[in-house]
């Protein structure tokens, strides 16, 4: 019997929970990384409460640790980065979608280098209605992921692939669904890529 991937989610609201519904049916243990008390909360009620094989915790320091602690093995890295906001600077939107998520990536690929794993991103959408007040922040954002996932890619070849998904338009559930494909045994191939999704 082959052993349960541990994954650890991170991310917000629906695309949390389907990311979390679609590796749960899989067979996975998951840690769920949220940004705000409520929201995970919500998540993990919505998932049947918090279980031996679903837990979270708010992002903060330590976070990242204690959940691969609990974990055991970190096999699958999903980070989801949050969506620009009404009224966000330019900078501000380039630290929420690219320094914390790239600085939780590398921690993963650090963990990942013994027994190998797999790193993916999911860059925020461009089709934002709030991208009217900042036009190229998300653009820029899903540049800077796309490189650094190249770079982790190269690390550690044989060991990690990491790819970065950026869906135009696509539902929550059918990006978790190309997220399940790379993190199984089809994805083998995949290391480096930007794949856009669309529906």
């Amino acid at each position: 019997m082959l052993p349960r991937r541990r994954v650890l989610i991170a991310g917000q609201g629906e695309w949390l929970e389907a990311m979390a519904r679609t590796f749960l049916e899989d067979g996975a243990i998951i840690a769920l990384m949220g940004i705000a008390q409520a929201d995970l909360e919500r998540v993990l009620d919505a998932l049947g409460g918090e279980q031996s094989d679903r837990f979270g915790q708010v992002v903060g320091e330590g976070c990242f640790e204690t959940l691969v602690a609990r974990l055991g093995r970190l096999d699958v890295l999903v980070c989801m980065p949050p969506q620009a906001v009404a009224g966000q600077s330019l900078e501000a939107c380039l630290v929420a979608q690219v320094a914390g998520p790239g600085a939780l990536l590398k921690a993963a690929c650090a963990r990942m280098l013994r027994h190998g794993g797999r790193l993916l991103a999911v860059a925020p959408p461009l089709s934002s209605p709030l991208l009217s007040q900042e036009p190229h922040g998300t653009a820029m954002a899903q540049a800077a992921l796309g490189e650094l996932i190249q770079r982790l890619a190269s690390r550690a070849p044989d060991k990690v692939r990491a790819n970065l998904l950026c869906p135009e338009g696509s539902r929550p559930d059918a990006v978790a669904e190309c997220a399940r494909f790379l993190a199984g045994g089809a994805g083998r191939a995949l290391n480096g890529q930007v794949l856009h999704l669309s529906d």
